[in-house]
């Protein structure tokens, strides 16, 4: 078992655990106005214009701030720093281990890897925003809400890379949402076990090659594991594998999972009507409307005079004499 399988959550993108929310004044603060969807991003922009510092928890994650700016981001749906760490080759899961249970709580666990050779700062700052912008969008999703913000908390890695700005990570979000949207609009993929299906099922000329990401994706999915498992097993983006998933779906190469339907309301009865009996309705003679047969004219000799059209009072009989007479006409 490998450092990402082993620090694997069973957790979807639906259904987190809650914080159990503190009491208090920050409490208060953080959630006096902010209700309804967006209610996380709304309480992470009073906080970044009031320049705070500090955590502000909630109930898909954390986000650390410095001044008013995001300098770390955490979610259980998103692999941590060490995941990725060790899921690209930089550090075997004794290391992290080791790290994290010795680094001094003035660099952190970022800056220990660093004074030990571990890792380079460059390679160590780019896996770190990956993973800051992974964990915000989960933190930042519309039905995301704020438990309490806890002033001067500060994350465990330490100052690794440059604070970024809260505006620009909302966007960054946002942007992240719309491409989701584009991929596949439908987000049950998002939360149910990835299936895959077999090549004869698949549709044929119009499904496109899967990219390598999704052949991991696809190599990955077990039948039980959800996008956000899948992406811990590989220890990649969740966004990313997120992402992934939607495409398949778009491509008909995975199952769709099944959503659960309300049970159906049965109709109230309806009153007992006693049956109307028949009404007798007697019948009403109808006078025979007598028939007057048309005159028919005498048999013409071959090419002799045009016979004269009949009148009738009908109009129908009348054009169909008419026809009649020009049709002979022609012969």
């Amino acid at each position: 078992m490998t450092g990402a399988e082993a620090a694997r959550p069973a957790l979807a993108v639906r259904g987190l655990p809650r914080r159990t929310p503190a009491r208090g004044g920050a409490q208060a603060q953080v959630r006096a106005g902010v209700v309804g969807a967006y209610a996380f991003t709304a309480a992470l922009a009073r906080l970044a214009e009031a320049r705070a510092s500090g955590a502000l928890y909630g109930s898909a994650g954390a986000v650390y701030l410095r001044d008013g700016a995001i300098v770390h981001a955490e979610s259980p749906c998103a692999p941590d720093l060490g995941v990725r760490l060790m899921a690209c080759g930089l550090l075997s899961p004794d290391q992290w281990r080791e790290a994290v249970t010795t680094a001094s709580a003035e660099r952190g666990v970022g800056g220990h890897l660093v004074d030990t050779g571990r890792v380079a700062r460059g390679e160590l700052e780019l896996c770190h925003l990956l993973a800051l912008f992974d964990a915000a969008y989960f933190t930042l999703l519309p039905d995301s809400e704020p438990d309490r913000f806890q002033p001067g908390a500060t994350s465990r890695l330490g100052p690794i890379s440059r604070a970024v700005p809260a505006q620009r990570v909302a966007r960054e979000a946002q942007r992240r949402r719309a491409q989701l949207e584009r991929a596949w609009p439908w987000d049950d993929t998002d939360a149910g076990p990835v299936v895959p299906r077999s090549e004869g099922e698949v549709r044929g000329g119009r499904a496109r090659a899967p990219t390598p990401g999704q052949l991991a994706v696809l190599a990955a999915a077990d039948g039980s594991r959800t996008p956000v498992q899948i992406a811990w097993h590989l220890g990649r983006s969740a966004f990313a594998t997120l992402l992934d998933v939607r495409r398949l779906a778009a491509t008909g190469r995975i199952r769709m999972p099944v959503r659960a339907q309300a049970p159906a309301v049965p109709a109230p009865p309806r009153p007992a009507v006693p049956p109307m009996p028949p009404v007798p309705v007697p019948p009403v003679p109808v006078p025979p409307v007598p028939v007057q047969a048309a005159p028919v004219p005498p048999p013409r000799a071959h090419g002799g005079p045009q016979p004269a059209v009949m009148p009738s009072s009908d109009p129908s009989v009348a054009l169909l004499l008419r026809l009649r007479a020009a049709l002979e006409a022609r012969l």
